[in-house]
């Protein structure tokens, strides 16, 4: 057998899509978040001398609040002796050689869920809730974003443990912010008045200044508003009753809560989430903006090229910063873009919160803003929104369907026919026919599905 090698020559032609170092940028800046954005952003402008930053609205806020302090007079200048010098100096060596042996929030929030009797499912909730808080025990994001459909978790769930994590010391955590934490501290701690829970109730201007009678005309102009609301049957009758010794007593026990409940916890490196798109309701319609916190503006610097028009050092330089700086503008086009089409898809989970998303599908926000899904994809990624709600993942607006129907809204309500079920002993047929009453139409088996995840035993069992 003879085996030969020969070679032979031949043109055809291939076509190929190769992407340009512009798509490739633009891609690569879509998938940033805000933090990662700026970054980018602030290496660029260093890198490449044509391009400056013209604001950066971040670093003003961070200058201007460095400058407060001493404008306030919180900064006071004096000289020491030698011997004092030497004994502040001995002292600080101490401080510094001593280890911080404090626990973090994290840590004595985690201590404590352990030794609790909790299942499964609501000891892996609360310790998400509990990776949520930042270093002053207040959320980062809001927390029906932590809540896992496909596990079966809901909103019922949620409040469940976020009762089990604000009554864990210290008291005050696990809040929105300061205002919500002292109202959490007084309702534990007891003992406060009504006039003490309405001022920690959304109404702590009214003891700006602290001083009784100015107060008590606040009170006053409050009461006369609420009589022109016919609508209004709340009753303010310990309001009218109010005077001056009873705004110094409800003071004082404000003055008890602390502000800054873990302030005495190791604070742990933080990672800030910024918002990356505003929802704002105004009177029923949404306006969707980019956020510009901490995005710096930039530009190309003018008195650049103007200096050296024939360089090629100068020609390369702008070529990149306006590559660049359109690959920038396509990611905040795009983004918009998409954010204004999922409020549109997501309208009654924007006017009437977490329980209410449609289904939402990311090739669906593709189609209409005509981009391919990856691209939304992208989009999507460590991007965050921020409502009337809270703050919330993108991704979060994206559910599967059943029918007309998203998940988490077939899981709402099966779990509400069982409630007003007096003996809550339907059977998963059953329940799939008052679903379908409901014009809702699943399986059988989808049902008994659903009602695992959401951790309800079988009729048989129930």
């Amino acid at each position: 057998m003879t085996i030969g090698f020969s070679q032979q020559q031949k043109v055809s032609q291939i076509q190929a899509q190769r992407m340009g170092q512009k798509q490739i940028q633009s891609l690569k800046l879509l998938s940033m978040g805000a933090e990662d954005l700026r970054q980018e952003i602030l290496a660029q402008a260093e890198k490449n001398p044509a391009l400056e930053i013209v604001s950066d609205n971040f670093q003003n806020e961070v200058k201007s609040a460095r400058f407060k302090s001493a404008a306030d007079g919180g900064l006071r200048l004096g000289s020491a002796s030698s011997l004092g010098q030497e004994r502040a100096d001995a002292f600080q060596e101490i401080l510094e050689s001593r280890a911080d042996d404090r626990k973090s929030l994290f840590s004595h929030l985690t201590e404590q869920i352990n030794m609790l009797d909790l299942d499964g499912a609501r000891k892996n909730l609360c310790q998400k809730i509990i990776g949520n808080l930042d270093s002053r025990g207040f959320y980062i994001l809001a927390p029906s974003s932590l809540l896992d459909n496909k596990a079966g978790q809901d909103q019922k769930l949620l409040e469940e443990c976020l009762a089990i994590v604000q009554r864990l010391d210290p008291p005050g955590v696990c809040a929105e912010n300061v205002e919500k934490s002292l109202l959490l501290q007084a309702k534990l701690k007891g003992g406060a008045s009504k006039l003490a829970l309405f001022f920690l109730d959304g109404h702590l201007d009214f003891l700006d200044p602290p001083n009784g009678q100015k107060v008590l005309e606040k009170i006053e102009g409050f009461l006369a508003e609420q009589k022109k609301l016919s609508f209004n049957k709340a009753d303010y009758s310990f309001l009218e009753k109010a005077d001056v010794d009873d705004i110094d007593n409800a003071l004082s026990f404000i003055k008890s809560l602390d502000p800054f409940p873990a302030r005495n916890f190791v604070q742990e490196e933080t990672h800030f989430v910024y918002p990356d798109i505003y929802v704002e309701n105004s009177g029923g319609s949404f306006n969707v903006k980019m956020s510009d916190k901490i995005i710096p503006q930039i530009r190309i610097a003018p008195d650049f090229g103007a200096a050296k028009k024939e360089s090629a050092f100068a020609k390369a330089a702008i070529k990149q910063a306006k590559i660049f700086l359109e690959s920038l503008e396509y990611r905040q086009n795009t983004i918009a873009k998409a954010a204004y089409a999922i409020v549109q898809s997501q309208t009654e989970f924007f006017k009437k919160g977490p329980g209410h998303l449609a289904p939402l599908k990311q090739k669906e926000i593709a189609a209409q803003i005509q981009v391919h899904e990856s691209t939304v994809s992208r989009m999507a990624s460590s991007k965050y929104l921020q409502c009337d709600w809270g703050l919330f993942p993108i991704k979060y607006f994206f559910t599967s369907a059943v029918g007309d129907s998203s998940k988490e809204s077939v899981q709402r309500k099966i779990r509400q026919i069982l409630e007003q079920s007096p003996q809550r002993k339907l059977s998963d047929q059953k329940l799939c026919e008052l679903l379908a009453e409901r014009g809702i139409k699943i399986a059988r088996r989808t049902v008994a599905k659903y009602r695992s995840q959401m951790n309800i035993d079988s009729s048989y069992t129930r």
